[in-house]
């Protein structure tokens, strides 16, 4: 089985935030585009407060306020 990355290695792909994963080099990166895809996804299917909790997982400021905080 081979190991076959879904992320474009173009530079527009690079996720605007780094996530502190506890990886380093090729797998943080990696891992850092799949979260900020998952954060993309959830966006986009409306999922708002899902989007927020997945960034809160990391550390991250909130995309928007939420009313739980």
């Amino acid at each position: 089985m081979s190991k076959v990355s879904s992320f474009d290695e173009d530079a527009a792909e690079i996720p605007p935030l780094k996530f502190e994963t506890g990886l380093e080099g090729r797998e943080a990166e990696l891992l850092n585009r799949f979260i900020w895809g998952r954060i993309m996804v959830l966006l986009e299917s409306g999922k708002e407060l899902e989007a927020n909790s997945l960034l809160e997982e990391f550390e991250q400021p909130t995309l928007w306020n939420d009313p739980l905080h």
